[in-house]
């Protein structure tokens, strides 16, 4: 009797963790999705919707995009340009905002810009120590001194820790101890995110062939 029961219980427990592995991610991503949406639609709609005397969902988002287009439109003329150097030299001379406003700058330009490459390629290091292997993203260069030291063509490397990838170290290292590994970006932080629960399949037969 208890053999017969325990195989409805082992099949109903199945069917809850499949329906959990199937609901999780999509409600995880639209969890972040209206956090998002709420967040972007805030920045303006705070001071839009009073005004108005209502509250129009995802009109902030439409309004702050506009600005935005507007913004980068009159930057490109002769007139916005020369407003935009003006006010960028004002910035770069405050004593407490030129550090803020000059590190805040380097890191848009850097993700958005034509100068971007951070966390482009996804590298297999020695870390922490001999014989230990970590997965890492190429952030930008390594520092001139990094270079003279080395003696060679050397980056920084991002290694983020899980399970939260926004926090991590950075170390610089040469090209040479860097393997690339054939993965996505998005691949290697799933396999961060998940403390490595979800493998790399490159990253995981590197270090296989590595014991």
């Amino acid at each position: 009797m208890s053999a017969f029961a325990s195989h409805p219980a082992r099949k109903l427990r199945r069917s809850f963790f499949q329906g959990l592995a199937v609901i999780g991610p999509l409600g995880v991503t639209a969890f972040v999705l209206v956090w998002l949406f709420r967040e972007a639609d805030g920045i303006l709609g705070e001071y839009l919707y009073p005004a108005i005397g209502r509250s129009i969902p995802g009109l902030g988002i439409l309004v702050l995009c506009a600005l935005l287009v507007l913004t980068g439109w009159l930057a490109q003329k002769a007139v916005g340009a020369r407003l935009v150097s003006r006010w960028d030299d004002f910035l770069r001379r405050v004593p407490v905002a030129r550090r803020i406003y000059s590190g805040s700058s380097r890191i848009v330009r850097t993700v958005l810009g034509e100068e971007r490459f951070a966390f482009r390629e996804v590298v297999l290091f020695e870390y922490p120590g001999p014989g230990l292997l970590s997965v890492g993203f190429i952030s930008g260069p390594a520092s001139s001194s990094a270079e003279e030291r080395f003696g060679e063509p050397s980056v920084t490397v991002y290694l983020p820790t899980a399970p939260n990838p926004m926090s991590g170290y950075l170390v610089q290292l040469p090209r040479s101890r860097l393997q690339k590994l054939d993965v996505t970006p998005e691949e290697a932080f799933t396999y961060v995110i998940s403390a490595g629960a979800v493998s790399v399949d490159q990253a995981a037969d590197v270090l296989a062939r590595a014991d």
